[in-house]
């Protein structure tokens, strides 16, 4: 009886301890790829204002006509979708230059956070973060990023200022499931609450500076504790990483119950088995050394078919991926593993569109280059230990991922088709005039697959899907209804 009840706390630590872990790892691929993004977006904007600091003192820039100067100051960056236009404050915090011919020229921006901030700080010449405001020149909600202008005496000759829109912020934000995931925020300078999902507007441009998490969070530059919540009441995990080198850090925060309410779930059920089965103890130490000894046996079977893998050829010689033959072992393990555990699998089948035309007016060796362009795309887009990239075909490629539901793929694939798109190879032949790929994507238990094929099928589907429908876009399989039943 003892070591049954003995047996049954290990198992129930264990299961405690990876569900921890699952939390922990599941937050941390969050906070870097969400973190990546805004660390991204927040370099394009500055290289904007880095371009207007530096240019605004070369010789002649001042003499310029208008139409000119605007030309030589402002970028097409500062016009992507998110960022508002540049606005060039004179030393008296005057609007006298914009990136947008709707500026209001003669509009004073003195009494401004930001203006205020170099105003008060000569030597500062890094780039300032304000907390959130209303824009007088748009009406939008914003945060404002600065830079401080000088004159050829280093004496202090205005700002440069544009914004990037909470909206867009709430766009990046709303890829990731808060429900699931916990509470995802962006902080500032001086512990500002830039962006929160779940989005609660009366948090954004509140301080935490000073509780007890937020002061932790800031002496270490990313990682992972438990501490009290920085807004409501109880503990989090705190899951946290500075984005590169501004003053920004991105963390998700998921309550203990959040965590441990699957595990919480399976303790009652086993406790109950447990209550139940006392009186056959003889019976369950049995069928637990026959367990056991199935699982030797299966680890030896699982060594040795290791063993017969590894003196095969499964390589893609071109593109250095996997190939058809590592695709179908690879797809059969996980899709045990994923059926033994309940866990999540998706696959995402990757096309080049119109690739013979390529090969036939490029010539062969020019699509050869394009495969392994294709092949790094891939790779660097599913990027972690477990991920399985795979050359199936001519121009066929695979990605197998584990622990990953059909959001989650539908992220991969995207960077996939976008990186390749980004990469602007020349293809006639093809409608967008550019080499692009398709993407299709099946995930369980969102489809009804009742076999590692019938996931191949819908993938399969889905791409063609995508094929249809103009190519150059990523399309998932329709969830099962039955499917949906089943994990509602």
């Amino acid at each position: 009886m003892a070591s049954l009840i003995g047996v049954a706390a290990l198992l129930l630590w264990q299961m405690r301890t990876d569900a921890e872990r699952r939390s922990v790892v599941n937050a941390n691929s969050l906070v870097q790829v969400l973190g990546r993004d805004i660390a991204r977006n927040v370099e394009l904007y500055d290289l904007s204002l880095q371009a207007v600091v530096e240019n605004i003192g070369r010789p002649g820039v001042a003499e310029a006509t208008p139409e000119l100067r605007q030309m030589i100051l402002f970028d097409r960056a500062a016009s992507a979708p998110g960022f508002a236009f540049l606005l060039l404050l004179d030393a008296n915090g005057i609007i006298v230059s914009g990136s947008d011919h709707l500026v209001p020229k003669g509009l004073d921006r003195s009494e401004t956070e930001y203006f205020r901030h170099f105003v008060a700080h000569s030597d500062d010449d890094s780039l300032h973060i304000s907390p959130p405001t209303i824009s007088r020149v748009s009406g939008e909600r914003m945060i404002m990023l600065s830079r401080r202008l000088s004159n050829p005496d280093g004496s202090f000759a205005g700002v440069v200022v544009g914004g990037i829109k909470i909206d867009y912020l709430r766009s990046l934000f709303a890829s990731v499931d808060a429900e699931h995931a916990g509470t995802v925020t962006l902080y500032g300078p001086a512990g500002i609450i830039l962006m929160r999902e779940p989005f609660d507007q009366s948090t954004i441009g509140a301080s935490v500076a000073d509780t007890p998490s937020y002061r932790r969070m800031i002496a270490m530059r990313d990682g992972s504790f438990v501490g009290p919540a920085m807004l409501g009441d109880g503990e989090r995990r705190f899951t946290f990483a500075r984005l590169g080198m501004e003053p920004l850090t991105l963390s998700i925060a998921v309550a203990p119950f959040a965590i441990y309410a699957e595990w919480q779930r399976q303790a009652l059920s086993l406790g109950m088995v447990l209550l139940s089965l006392c009186g056959v103890t003889a019976g369950l130490t049995w069928l637990l050394r026959r367990e056991l000894s199935r699982r030797e046996q299966a680890e030896a079977k699982l060594l040795a078919a290791n063993a017969h893998l590894a003196a095969q050829a499964t390589t893609d010689a071109l593109t250095g991926l996997g190939n058809r033959r590592r695709f179908d072992e690879a797809l059969k393990q996980e899709w045990d593993r994923a059926t033994r555990g309940g866990r999540p699998l998706s696959l995402i089948l990757v096309d080049a569109d119109c690739f013979k035309g390529f090969n036939d007016t490029y010539g062969h060796q020019r699509g050869d280059e394009a495969l392994r362009l294709i092949a790094g795309s891939i790779r660097a887009a599913a990027n972690r230990a477990s991920d399985t990239v795979c050359r199936i075909g001519g121009e066929e490629f695979a990605v197998i991922l584990p622990e990953t539901d059909t959001t989650g793929a539908k992220i991969v694939a995207e960077r996939i088709r976008a990186a390749v798109a980004n990469w602007e190879m020349p293809h006639e032949l093809n409608p967008h005039m550019v080499l692009t790929m398709s993407c299709g994507v099946a995930s369980v238990p969102e489809v009804l697959a009742h076999n590692a094929s019938a996931l191949v099928a819908e993938a399969d589907a889905a791409l063609y899907a995508a094929k249809n429908a103009g190519r150059n876009q990523v399309r998932a399989a329709e969830p099962s209804k039955t499917a949906l039943r089943l994990v509602s």
